[in-house]
């Protein structure tokens, strides 16, 4: 069999339709993409690129999507990569078992710095290859806040998986004792929480564009970081131009002090949240000392919006304690960060590193299913 992987264009759409419908056939839920960005130059800021494997030439077999994007790492710039959505026909044939190995060795020969992110757990396929492949995986730690207990208890997919898990938590709903449970627990968190320290006096504004305040926020933010994507405007400008994002920016005295960039979304039957309407911080970055100050003026206008509960993802270490000093509760996540080695070394070389990674939601490919 002759193997080959190339760059997919606008005339292999047919030939991904069919190994779609493939996929499809067997029960698989994944599938490749066929839709086709504008051409792109090394020198854009951002941009992907799409890959097809396929079988002597002619049958596709698979596929990977490729995102190319400036990142800080330490001290220093470096362009790597993130692969994502790899796809092969081994997820129901193992006589390509070959071809995950094949899509990722492919993708470091063009990043040696390259990483995975989210991939839905441990124990899923992509990161247990990752792990045989000797890359690094932790996970991003989730936080949540219930803000309505009754449309939580009715959704949240985890506390209903098992009959005895439904039956607690229909009882709890049904009583009332559920919704006085969750509201004493968070009353709790906040006074447990709250600051002795007089806050500042915050003022939130909307962002119409990404301008020169964005860019002073990253300039005074990156020290803090090891490892962070380039949060300059045309970062935001690529990612958030979208009418569906909350745009905030922050100002103390009338000078700027941070962002923030949020959804409000109405869910129909997510796999985890139900129905509920989700609040979700999708991504941020600040001068230090106003992480708290942020979350929290955040957390208020998706309350406003009707936010059944609020959730993020977060690795740096002060962004996870502003949520925790606004009570958020730390959860089970499946969202995880993999390295590859050589990206690995350039992170253990900075002691503070682990501590001092900033990803988001925002990072990879984006705030998909929120």
């Amino acid at each position: 069999m002759d193997y080959l992987i190339r760059e997919s264009n606008q005339g292999d759409k047919d030939k991904i339709h069919d190994f779609n419908k493939e996929l499809k056939s067997n029960g698989i839920n994944y599938s490749l993409t066929s839709s086709f960005q504008k051409e792109f130059k090394e020198s854009d800021f951002i941009f992907e690129r799409k890959f097809i494997l396929t079988e002597n030439k002619i049958k596709v077999i698979g596929g990977y999507t490729l995102k190319s994007q400036w990142f800080k790492i330490n001290d220093d710039l470096f362009q790597i990569g993130y692969y994502y959505n790899p796809v092969t026909a081994g997820l129901f044939n193992k006589k390509y078992n070959i071809c995950g190995v094949l899509l990722l060795h492919d993708a470091q020969k063009k990043y040696g710095n390259l990483f995975c992110l989210g991939m839905g757990g441990y124990s899923e396929s992509l990161p247990k290859l990752l792990k045989g492949l000797n890359w690094n995986l932790q996970k991003v730690p989730f936080f949540f806040k219930v803000c309505n207990p009754y449309p939580f208890l009715k959704n949240i997919k985890y506390l209903n998986n098992t009959k005895f898990k439904s039956f607690l938590t229909t009882l709890m709903s049904n009583s009332g004792l559920g919704w006085l449970g969750i509201k004493i627990f968070f009353l709790l968190m906040s006074l447990f929480c709250v600051r002795i320290k007089k806050e500042s006096n915050i003022i939130v504004k909307e962002m119409g564009d990404f301008d020169e305040n964005v860019e002073f926020v990253w300039e005074k933010a990156k020290e803090y970081n090891s490892f962070i994507a380039v949060r300059n405007s045309e970062y935001l400008r690529t990612l958030y131009s979208n009418n569906k994002f909350i745009k905030l920016k922050f100002f103390d005295s009338g000078k700027i002090v941070g962002w923030s960039i949020s959804l409000c979304t109405q869910l129909d039957n997510h796999k985890q949240f139900g129905y509920m309407k989700l609040g979700s911080i999708v991504d941020c970055l600040s001068l230090k000392g106003y992480e708290t100050s942020i979350i929290k003026k955040t957390s208020q206008i998706l309350k406003k919006k009707g936010a059944d509960l609020i959730v993020s993802n977060q690795s740096h270490i002060f962004w996870k304690n502003a949520f925790k000093m606004n009570s958020f509760v730390n959860g089970p996540s499946n969202f995880i960060f993999a390295s590859s080695t050589a990206l690995s070394k350039k992170l253990e070389s900075n002691i503070k590193s682990k501590n001092h990674i900033h990803l988001t939601r925002g990072d990879g490919d984006g705030p998909i299913n929120l």
